[in-house]
């Protein structure tokens, strides 16, 4: 997630849509008062080793008066930080209302099914805490895994209402980029290769599906496909085939 109060914008980051490699080569535009929150260390080399500015200002001190006030300082508890997928609500509560409506905010959406299937191999190729237990397969990882993660709405939404200005569609990603950049009045940027390699295959991602986890999908992530019209793009073989 990046806050440019130098360039008036709001980057909102989604997941599993470039979201880290769009980080990476955005701060190479931030000022020493913007907001970068922090990547994991793998991803911070690539953006040291670009000479880009790394986490700042992701800190923010509550200003709270009274008995709670002076409880939250003595237990250390009066800072709160941005994060990686802040919440569009979040990001507005902690820079002021006046700021995040006033800046350009931009975030990048990704066809909810396809998007699903790279979560699935990140979670199960990428070593960590929230790495899936050995043996889950895609129809388990649907079923199971929360609806706020498998849609991106709680991110980029407030009461229901979209809160960004514009959409970056995934599958249009250099163009849509570009035209958000010339928006902010900011050059093209050239985008690192960021956690990349988790998905090994390069098979259309409808072929991983069942009719149950379609469905899931569609339920969960009804205003993306409504709104922002994505399709399930159907190549599964038939009964004839």
């Amino acid at each position: 997630m990046i806050v440019s109060h130098q360039h008036r914008f709001v980057f909102v980051k989604t997941r599993k849509t470039a979201g880290t490699s769009i980080e990476i080569a955005l701060a190479q535009h931030c000022g020493p008062d913007d907001i970068i929150t922090p990547i994991d260390e793998v991803d911070e080399q690539i953006r040291r080793d670009l000479g880009h500015r790394g986490p700042q200002n992701f800190e923010v001190r509550i200003q709270e008066k009274g008995i709670s006030g002076i409880v939250r300082r003595l237990l250390g508890k009066n800072v709160v930080r941005h994060y990686n997928h802040a919440l569009a609500s979040e990001i507005r509560e902690r820079i002021g209302a006046q700021s995040f409506d006033s800046y350009r905010k931009f975030c990048v959406v990704r066809n909810p099914w396809d998007r699903a299937v790279s979560l699935y191999f990140w979670r199960k190729n990428r070593p960590g805490a929230d790495q899936l237990k050995e043996g889950t397969n895609f129809a388990d990882f649907v079923r199971e895994t929360p609806p706020d993660i498998l849609s991106d709405y709680g991110i980029f939404t407030i009461d229901g209402e979209a809160a960004v200005d514009r959409f970056v569609r995934y599958e249009n990603l250099d163009i849509d980029l570009t035209a958000a950049l010339a928006e902010l009045g900011l050059p093209e940027i050239s985008l690192p290769r960021a956690k990349s390699g988790t998905r090994k295959t390069k098979d259309h991602y409808s072929l991983i599906y069942d009719d149950e986890s379609i469905a899931r999908i569609a339920e969960i992530c009804a205003w993306e496909i409504e709104n922002l019209g994505y399709e399930f793009d159907d190549q599964r073989p038939t009964s004839e085939q």
